[in-house]
């Protein structure tokens, strides 16, 4: 699933958040290899847990299911939409239920690695058989999943044991406390992009983040990433800065692009060396810095403009202009 993943060449933050939905995803799955609604297999409790939206969380569904990696096993049905209900004038009693898929591996990802049998052989009890993966289709309660849902790409060749109705949702549901304990962190409690660390401890949590959002930066431990940008945070740099200053020169020009540094270091080192000056002085001020300037600039005019027509407004009257107080009703 990570080559696929890496191979789509898409940006760093989409395979990302895809490596983290598929994790999420298995997490909340039964044995039988099916999504669990109960175990917050939801795009609601998704969404929530991963701090994207449920219009990403569907995009990645169907992505998911185009690449066979999934495939959709219970379609997820509501009272107004469902059969039988009169667009939801008949409550059926039944609720919204959310759709369920089913983990699987592609066929030829399998014929690749040499791990199939022949669908005819029966594998012998010293072989062994690709988890969850069955090869023998010979079996009465298997079947092949092929096609399983419009728009998904088929996936002959790798079998999965049916699931029963007794499989769906057999799992108690989570309750809220162990729900706090075991969701991933979100961006509302990760450092915020916009503000200067200043203890060490601040600069640890942003170097943190900033490893899980870049991933060349993965190769560092968050001490040696906070060590390597201790300059640029003793200038009041910024999460949101430092991605900046990696990316674009001072007078906005882009850098070249660059696969994979040799030593990470020292090309973080080369790329902020642009913004700062060997006696460890700044070029040019950060862009956070840029905007805020900008901002205190626009309400000192917006103050300046009040302070003006309060001051023509006294001209006018020929004094300070007094306010009576609002009567009651």
């Amino acid at each position: 699933m990570q080559y696929l993943v890496e191979a789509t060449g898409r940006r760093a933050d989409w395979m990302r958040n895809a490596l983290r939905f598929a994790w999420q995803v298995m997490s909340r799955s039964t044995w039988a290899m099916l999504t669990a609604p109960k175990k917050g297999a939801t795009w609601k409790h998704l969404a929530a847990d991963l701090g994207l939206s449920e219009r990403t969380i569907a995009n990645l569904y169907s992505w998911f299911i185009k690449a066979g990696l999934l495939a959709r096993a219970v379609p997820g049905t509501t009272v107004r939409w469902r059969k039988g209900t009169r667009c939801g004038l008949d409550d059926d009693g039944r609720g919204n239920e959310a759709a369920q898929y089913l983990l699987i591996i592609p066929a030829d990802i399998l014929e690749a690695d040499d791990e199939t049998l022949p669908a005819t052989a029966a594998p012998s009890a010293s072989e062994e058989v690709p988890w969850p993966c069955e090869t023998v289709p010979t079996r009465p309660h298997l079947e092949l999943v092929s096609d399983v849902s419009a728009g998904s790409a088929p996936v002959d060749g790798s079998c999965i044991p049916k699931p029963s109705p007794l499989a769906v949702g057999e799992e108690t549901p989570r309750n809220a406390r162990a729900r706090r304990h075991t969701a991933l962190a979100t961006p509302a409690s990760e450092w915020r992009a916009t503000v200067t660390p200043v203890t060490r401890k601040d600069r640890l949590a942003a170097c943190e983040r900033l490893i899980r959002e870049l991933p060349p930066f993965r190769r560092l431990s968050a001490r040696h990433l906070r060590s390597v940008l201790r300059s640029a945070f003793d200038l009041g740099a910024t999460i949101s800065d430092i991605r900046h200053a990696l990316d674009h020169r001072p007078d906005g020009s882009p850098w070249i692009h660059t696969h994979n540094p040799r030593w990470l270091p020292s090309w973080i080192r080369h790329r902020l060396s642009a913004w700062i000056t060997p006696d460890g002085q700044l070029v040019t001020p950060w862009p956070v810095q840029q905007r805020a300037a900008e901002h205190a600039a626009l309400v000192a005019e917006q103050h300046a403009r009040r302070d003006a027509y309060e001051r023509a407004n006294q001209a006018r009257l020929g004094g300070p202009i007094s306010y009576s107080e609002r009567r009651t009703r």
